[in-house]
């Protein structure tokens, strides 16, 4: 058991928070396009005098946006909280300290060396750790697991203790309630999957928000195909009605009525073909649907086909 903090003393992940934030929090793309939306211009100078007219109505927004954790922050900070798991009296008293002392931060332009200081401001101090889930932690057997799998491929760098940092933020984003049916499925994925597949980022990412979808689901394979059903149906439509559209012209389309579908036909497939690929890795089998985009690997053509293997792959 980690020893108790003195109140009068900082916590590791409070000295390691308020040197993230020191070091330095690049201004991401959507707060960019927030501030170019809501106020003509994303420059330095803007944010600089944003943040001193504590007049401007749309300022709070602004702070909200500028303080929502990103994955460079959480990745710092998620060795201290896998050694130490803080409890939600120690994450209070860090919230405490935090008004008490508000911690500084330095923004960062991208692509310049220019840098705007500030201060976490006091209201925005619990949403900004609610943000971080610092309570959360992986069930056993799924810590287990994340332990044991070779997360090197999720780092740039090809580190091993960077990648499980990595694919522990982004479980620790989801704070799934963790059932036995999610944890169960969380752990053939990360076993049967490959880390280095380019998809699998992707297929975590759209994992973890089924499960939170589904958090009452206790067959989530029935889930999982009822999802492909749903998007091939969509998919057929956007289909047809490109069809359509080939053969009439906007206008006759408009004047009988006919109204074209607005669904993303190229991210469709994609979805499809990764739901059969999970399926297939953690259940063993999907469901076929006739028309359903989908690979095959018909070996090569040079050295001959069998007819028997090559009515085997196409079944």
């Amino acid at each position: 058991m980690p020893a108790v903090v003195p109140a009068n003393q900082s916590s590791p992940l409070e000295d390691a928070l308020r040197s993230a934030l020191a070091a330095g929090v690049a201004l991401t793309e959507p707060v960019r396009r927030f501030m170019e939306a809501t106020f003509g211009d994303a420059s330095p100078a803007a944010l600089q005098t944003l943040l001193d007219d504590e007049s401007d109505a749309e300022r709070d927004s602004l702070l909200d946006l500028l303080f929502f954790p990103d994955q460079t922050l959480q990745a710092t900070i998620e060795p201290i909280l896998e050694r130490h798991p803080p409890t939600a009296a120690e994450v209070a008293r860090l919230a405490d300290r935090l008004k008490a002392e508000p911690a500084a931060v330095r923004f960062l332009f991208p692509g310049s060396d220019v840098s705007i200081g500030a201060a976490l401001p006091i209201f925005g101090v619990d949403a900004f750790l609610n943000r971080l889930n610092l309570t959360w932690q992986p069930a056993a057997a799924l810590e287990a697991v994340v332990t044991r799998v070779d997360a090197r491929p999720l780092s740039p760098n090809s580190d091993s203790r960077d990648g499980r940092s990595r694919l522990r933020v982004w479980l620790r984003n989801a704070a799934l309630r963790q059932t036995a049916v999610q944890v169960r499925f969380l752990c053939d994925f990360l076993t049967r999957l490959p880390l280095d597949d380019a998809a699998f980022v992707d297929q975590l990412h759209f994992s973890l928000v089924f499960l939170q979808e589904h958090e009452g689901a206790a067959n989530l394979y029935t889930a999982l195909a009822d999802r492909k059903k749903f998007i091939f149906r969509h998919l057929m439509n956007a289909r047809r009605a490109a069809a359509r559209a080939a053969r009439s012209n906007m206008e006759t389309l408009i004047m009988t009525g006919v109204r074209t579908p607005h669904f993303d036909v190229g991210q469709g497939e994609q979805t499809l073909a990764m739901i059969d690929s999970i399926a297939m890795a953690v259940y063993g089998r999907t469901e076929p649907l006739e028309g359903v985009p989908r690979e095959v690997d018909l070996g090569d053509p040079t050295e001959g086909l069998d007819p028997a293997d090559l009515i085997r792959r196409l079944s």
